[in-house]
């Protein structure tokens, strides 16, 4: 009796700790928890990685209802597109992780910049430039200025990204 008792005890707890767990996000964008600038990323390959990140992310696969992997675009939920920083004229530099390991940096732009940048780069009034384009979808660009070149090859594509979506079932042509 006290055998079963201690034994259904512990099933108890075991799953009390493991409901305790949060969920982790499968894939999101995280904004540094200080400032960097973008170009100093580019500038100092592999230090992304190691700057701590915001405590939060901007978004979610829970934001994302549809991504295009061939052109990189995202759609997101309404309440998502209202997140979006407002950067300056040098961007606000993001990552996107993958179930919780880091896969690229990027970078929040605005289309008033005239500051080139080589890592990917969402620019978030882009929408309002092109009014065939739908509100709800947003480019990750390769780089920011056609004249500009991204680092190497295109960051945008790394498998464990198209994987995880195509997991969450969210790969789609947009």
């Amino acid at each position: 009796m006290k055998v079963a008792f201690w034994s259904g005890l512990m099933l108890l707890l075991t799953f009390i700790s493991l409901a305790a767990i949060p969920k982790q996000d499968t894939i999101a964008i995280y904004l540094f928890a200080r400032s960097i600038e973008p170009r100093v990323l580019a500038r100092q390959p592999g230090r992304w990685k190691d700057l701590p990140l915001a405590s939060k992310p901007i978004f979610t696969d829970a934001d994302i209802i549809a991504y295009d992997f061939s052109k990189h675009a995202i759609k997101l939920e309404h309440e998502a597109l209202k997140r979006l920083p407002r950067p300056s004229a040098s961007g606000i530099s993001f990552v996107v992780v993958v179930n919780g390991e880091r896969i690229y940096p990027g970078a929040f732009y605005t289309s008033v910049s005239s500051i080139p940048c080589e890592l990917p780069v969402i620019v978030v009034d882009g929408r309002a430039l092109n009014q065939t384009s739908p509100t709800d979808i947003l480019l990750i660009e390769s780089a920011y200025h056609p004249q500009s070149s991204a680092l190497g090859k295109d960051l945008r594509s790394d498998l464990r990204v198209r994987d995880a979506l195509a997991n969450l079932k969210k790969l789609a042509e947009l």
